[in-house]
């Protein structure tokens, strides 16, 4: 467009006038060669792609995340005070530790009376090999000949003439 118009005003202008048009449009492109800007103020800069940004930023802010929770996590498990400053109540779902029923003296009473008794019932000839054959099959206080369902087996798919393997 501007080609055509330039070709109209010039078809108007006498030789003088065309000539001296040229002479001024010489002097300007003369000009603008001595005074031109930097290459890097003339090249247009490149736009940032703003999609891989993003992508970027999101990805940094998921492996932050990912490094500072196992940190948090020990900290609220920990810190008492900071448990109740930032985790909420209805979101606090810790159990309080209860207190063990046995100390270690009580437990170790149980246990060596446990010895003695099983001492005992061997010396006393409880444990003949009829005796433990039908320990391995029934629970304790069941009596074999009064359980129709086999409820009381200790391995219910197991048939009475099937051995049971101590494994």
């Amino acid at each position: 467009m501007r080609a055509t118009l330039v070709r109209r005003f010039a078809a108007k202008m006498t030789e003088a006038e065309r000539s001296e048009a040229l002479r001024e449009a010489n002097a300007k492109m003369r000009e603008y060669a001595m005074n031109r800007p930097p290459i890097e103020k003339v090249r247009r800069k490149r736009k940032a792609n703003t999609e891989h940004t993003l992508q970027l930023a999101i990805a940094a802010s998921f492996v932050t995340v990912f490094l500072a929770t196992p940190l948090i996590g020990r900290k609220i498990a920990q810190d008492e005070e900071f448990k109740k400053k930032y985790v909420p109540s209805f979101y606090d779902f810790t159990l309080e530790k209860p207190a063990n029923p046995w100390t270690r003296k009580e437990l170790h009473e149980q246990m060596v009376a446990l010895q003695a008794e099983l001492h005992e019932k061997a010396i006393a000839g409880e444990f003949t090999p009829e005796r433990l054959e039908e320990m391995r099959r029934h629970f304790a206080g069941v009596d074999p000949k009064n359980d129709p369902h086999g409820w009381g087996k200790l391995h219910p798919g197991v048939e009475d003439d099937e051995d049971v393997e101590d494994d």
